[in-house]
């Protein structure tokens, strides 16, 4: 097997992660690397002086993060709102699609309810029906959609999907599934907090109605800092709150009080109130940064490499895998017959290592800190552990 120790030495020294500690959990939330605490820290320290604080403070480094935001994902800083969590931005989808008696809401089984239930909500409000789609052990979620998609026709109104399903890994061939939607007439709603971050993505390209990601887990932002992609053709629509900041003008505080109704240009008026949080703007901007300068396509790679060295141990220990093909290159979900999961992750920490349990799935989630020692130490704890 190749070894990790020229890449530990470039990456592992950015955290503060003890030696002795395993941390295979960055789809729960990725240890906030030095710089992006260090920076954390800065924005929040310019409250201790607020007289040097101006109302242009209030909006460049915001603007700057959605800009940075937005060529990460390959479209213009225009499309993009700053939220505070992914089931806020999906809450802005929901007020400005709307369904009736007899539409389809289409979803995914079991997938993460920040797109789901204000989805769920609409449907018992509109009388349209919740469809929640579930597929065969082996079968890829393409097929399974496509197959729904074909069933369902142009009934489909809205569909809310992910693109790596959060507790199993396993791939959305969106690039497949979007067009099918597109074709009779849906509606598309993503979730792609277990995908931006470590894997390529064109949105442009996907062309979704709304995109949201919770920006804590793979893009290393302070937590309460998300995004939402917005089509243009929404960017007339209705937020979720009213929020001065996204006013016409309001780079000038001594005029609040000439009241508009005009918006800032493009998605901003789905920003949320107080979106100019010094410190987690300071954060976002240094993890974005970060993210830059190592390149998603070479993060995704990289993990591609230590997953697959992870599932050899998982199969060695006995753990059902999916092939490489069918889960995302940087984390996977593996399961292990007649055993609880959840003892098995409670006997991982007694030795160190930390992963998620996820349904039935024990979900381990490396990132580039993880190294040779880590992945001796998982083997060792799955022994340990009694898998």
């Amino acid at each position: 097997m190749e070894t990790f120790a020229a890449m530990s030495q470039n990456y592992r020294a950015e955290f503060d992660i003890p030696r002795d500690i395993c941390y295979l959990n960055a789809a729960y939330m990725t240890p906030q690397p030095r710089r992006v605490l260090e920076a954390t820290i800065r924005g929040a320290t310019q409250r201790s002086q607020p007289w040097q604080i101006t109302p242009a403070d209030f909006f460049t480094e915001t603007e700057a993060v959605r800009a940075a935001f937005a060529r990460q994902v390959g479209c213009s800083a225009d499309n993009i709102a700053i939220v505070p969590s992914a089931g806020y931005g999906v809450a802005c989808a929901a007020n400005n699609i709307s369904t009736k008696a007899g539409d389809v809401i289409l979803a995914m089984q079991e997938q993460f309810p920040a797109n789901y239930y204000s989805w769920r909500r609409q449907a018992l409000a509109s009388g349209a029906e919740f469809h929640v789609v579930s597929k065969e052990p082996d079968e890829p979620w393409a097929d399974a959609l496509l197959k729904a998609i074909e069933r369902l026709g142009d009934r489909i109104a809205i569909a809310t999907l992910e693109g790596h399903h959060w507790a199993t890994a396993e791939q959305v061939d969106l690039d497949i599934v979007v067009p099918a939607l597109r074709a009779v007439g849906a509606r598309v709603v993503l979730d792609l907090t277990q995908t931006i971050g470590a894997y390529p993505i064109d949105i442009s390209r996907i062309a979704p109605d709304f995109m949201a990601t919770a920006a804590y887990k793979w893009q290393f932002c302070p937590y309460g800092i998300a995004f939402l992609y917005v089509d243009k053709q929404y960017f007339d629509g209705v937020p979720i709150e009213e929020a001065w900041m996204s006013r016409d003008g309001a780079e000038d505080f001594s005029r609040l009080a000439e009241f508009t109704d005009l918006c800032q240009a493009g998605a901003r008026r789905f920003d949320m109130g107080e979106k100019s949080s010094f410190s987690n703007v300071a954060g976002a901007s240094a993890a974005l940064q970060m993210l830059q300068e190592w390149n998603i396509d070479t993060i995704s790679k990289t993990l591609a490499d230590t997953n697959a060295r992870i599932a050899e141990i998982l199969t060695s220990h006995g753990f059902e895998t999916m092939p490489a093909e069918a889960r995302a290159p940087h984390f996977q979900g593996a399961r292990l017959p007649a055993t609880d999961p959840r003892k098995l992750a409670a006997g991982l920490i007694d030795n160190g290592v930390y992963a998620s349990v996820r349904g039935e799935y024990l979900r381990v989630a490396p990132h580039l800190y993880t190294d040779d020692e880590d992945l001796a130490r998982f083997d060792e704890a799955l022994d340990l552990a009694g898998s």
